[in-house]
């Protein structure tokens, strides 16, 4: 559905149907309910708010929060438009809500020698049934995932799909061609053909079954495909699958069915455009299977946002790398166009094998991150692709790489307004280490420095409002620097994980889950900058709270953090902390925010480049979504005087 109303001609892209989603959140002062404001609104479009029938504001125009002090949970709230539009919800008891859902049963792995129970994992959203609500689409992690470059058995992972009251409405079972962890399967949520339902996409291989519990085999054209031996495992005395067939298959988001299948490309043997299976080759730099089996993927629109999007899957990152665009128009999976990285030039392929377009020099080889960004980083409309050190074009050339080699993160936005186009920091693992914040157009480096070891961690937001532009801080000094020259701004950090708008104020926070290997648990925490003290602090604690897990081990990343409730602060999906992975069922947890904002933003999820980051979000090892601009900037804050929030109003524990 192509919506064009108050959206500039440049920025129109296929959007989704999109409802006010209202949220009612207990606090420590009543009740607050917020709700969307959408790009498509009138100037003078108001709302108005009912508690069990009986109207408690009218006429607001300024936000889109109301806080009720004489609210409590249970009450039914009606939030309805200047229009007539309404929607309604049921007051929480706290700042979060359980969602119940049913747990796979324990699984043994291939080779029957060690049996595998299933948490929650990565979480991403999408509209499978065209209601206007967001849908669940959850990996579930056996306890015997393996990284790839590890030995080891691991049992199968799944995939599942419910609605937002713990609704189940498919499992795809990914079968023990793919093995477990979290590098081999990247999924994707989103409309693909424009037919208002999200479709999901990911790397399969024999042995897959559909939510409906066919083969995804059956959903290929290629007689090869059709007749693969579903039986047949390749699982070497480590656990690494080593052979075999491997595919790419979009499944129905409603539905869970397999609706196309094709060969994946490239396959583990280096064939571009494979028509069988293949044997792991030692020419991706190793014989321990880890250089060719990193895996990420996104959602690009490389014909610019008014066309319809196109799949981004990614094979290695050490050393070649491969991106493969390919379109799905509602019946058939096709490739649009290969890009291959080598150590000293880059190629791109058409689907039908030719060469179109190569260079010499840098290329996107080594130049990988655990994670990979989305955006148009020189304003030409089209969507380019971000690896980390280097950017791919919509034509899938290279636009530019800066050399510097393979990092942990990538955070790609705004990062200095003053400056045209957008700009990437990235912590580094290669020697000689350290940072550097670049131009995602030129591969400029704007500001850089090396460290004694891997900094695996850093991060990039607007944390502090008296410092114009953002900030960065890593693991490699301890730091906050200015994303525009790399001085220190502040002599000290927040947490390196993820950034969050949670307060109210128009400025980033950060989100940790801080998981300890020693006692198994999390304590995720938001920090906030506190301008009057001028100092960093602790905003909230969220253990009292449900007592939440993070996912990804030590990573302590939320199963998702997006815009999918209620105004335009984020949700945070965690689960529940257990000691029995067996158990039939368990919860998660979906927070919402109890602090009261002066201020209305249309919602996150119609900001192009924030979008396009939550589709990623899953992706290895999940990375925070940005804005693609300066939020503070566009409120006309003055940060110099800016005063923020430093006291929670969440419920007593």
């Amino acid at each position: 559905m192509l919506l064009s109303m108050n959206i500039p001609a440049n920025a129109q892209q296929v959007r989704e149907k999109l409802n006010r989603a209202p949220v009612a959140v207990k606090t420590s002062q009543g009740i607050l309910v917020s709700w969307r404001a959408l790009d498509t609104d009138a100037p003078n479009c108001s709302f108005s708010v009912t508690r069990n029938g009986k109207t408690i504001a009218s006429g607001i125009s300024d936000r889109t929060n109301v806080l009720d002090e004489n609210g409590k949970a249970g009450d039914t709230y009606v939030v309805t438009t200047s229009s007539g539009e309404s929607s309604s919800v049921k007051a929480w008891d706290n700042i979060y809500t359980s969602i119940e859902v049913k747990r796979p049963k324990p699984r043994k792995d291939a080779a029957g020698v060690t049996t595998g129970s299933y948490r929650p994992d990565d979480i991403s959203v999408g509209d499978v049934d065209g209601d206007g609500d967001y849908e669940l689409v959850m990996k579930w992690m056996p306890n015997n995932a393996r990284d790839t470059g590890k030995p080891g058995y691991s049992s199968p992972a799944y995939l599942s799909c419910y609605e937002m009251d713990g609704t189940h409405r498919w499992t795809i079972d990914i079968g023990y061609g793919i093995r477990s962890g979290n590098h081999y399967t990247q999924f994707l949520v989103y409309d693909f053909d424009g037919d208002g339902k999200a479709e999901v996409i990911f790397k399969t291989a024999p042995g897959t079954k559909d939510g409906m519990g066919r083969y995804v085999s059956e959903a290929a054209t290629e007689a090869a495909i059709k007749d693969v031996d579903n039986t047949a495992t390749h699982v070497n005395d480590n656990g690494h699958v080593t052979a075999g067939e491997e595919f790419l298959t979009v499944f129905n988001g409603e539905t869970g069915a397999a609706m196309h299948t094709i060969w994946y490309c490239p396959n583990r043997a280096l064939e571009n455009f494979p028509s069988a299976g293949g044997v792991y080759s030692p020419k991706w730099g190793d014989t321990s299977f880890n250089r060719g089996e990193r895996y990420n993927a996104c959602v690009a629109y490389l014909d610019g946002e008014n066309c319809l999007p196109t799949a981004i899957m990614q094979r290695g990152y050490y050393s070649y790398c491969f991106l493969w665009a390919v379109d799905w128009n509602g019946a058939t999976l096709t490739t649009r166009w290969l890009h291959k990285g080598s150590k000293d030039f880059w190629e791109v392929f058409a689907k039908d094998g030719k060469k179109i377009l190569s260079g010499s020099g840098m290329s996107s080889f080594g130049q990988g991150v655990h994670g990979i960004s989305v955006g148009d980083v020189n304003g030409d409309g089209y969507d380019e692709i971000v690896t980390g050190g280097a950017t791919i074009g919509h034509d899938g050339g290279l636009l530019c790489s800066t050399g510097m080699g393979h990092g942990d993160a990538i955070h790609l936005t705004d990062l200095c307004p003053e400056r045209k186009g957008l700009e990437i920091m990235m912590p580094h693992e290669s020697a000689p280490y350290g940072y550097d914040v670049h131009d995602a157009t030129t591969g400029e480096i704007l500001t850089s420095a090396t460290s004694g070891e891997d900094n695996g961690r850093g991060l990039a937001c607007d944390f502090i409002p008296w410092h114009k532009g953002s900030e960065f801080w890593s693991l490699a000094d301890g730091n906050t620097h200015s994303c525009s020259d790399g001085t220190v701004v502040f002599q000290g950090m927040s947490d390196v994980n993820f950034r969050i708008y949670w307060t109210g104020d128009p400025y980033d926070q950060t989100f940790d889950g801080r998981f300890s290997p020693s006692t198994r648990k999390s304590s995720p925490r938001i920090r906030c900058f506190d301008s009057s003290g001028n100092k960093i602090v602790t905003f909230m604690e969220f253990s009292p709270y449900g007592n939440p897990l993070s996912c990804n081990y030590t990573k302590s990343t939320p199963c998702l953090q997006a815009d999918i409730l209620g105004d335009w602060r984020e949700e945070l999906i965690m689960f529940e902390h257990e000691d029995d992975w067996e158990a039939p069922t368990c919860k998660l947890l979906l927070y919402s925010t109890p602090e009261p904002s002066p201020y209305k933003v249309t919602c996150l999820m119609q900001d192009h480049i924030y979008r396009m980051g939550i589709a990623w979000q899953n992706s290895t090892y999940n990375q925070p979504p940005h804005l693609g601009y300066s939020l503070a900037q566009r409120l006309g804050i003055d940060g110099a005087t800016y005063k923020t929030n430093t006291t929670h109003h969440a419920p007593k524990e």
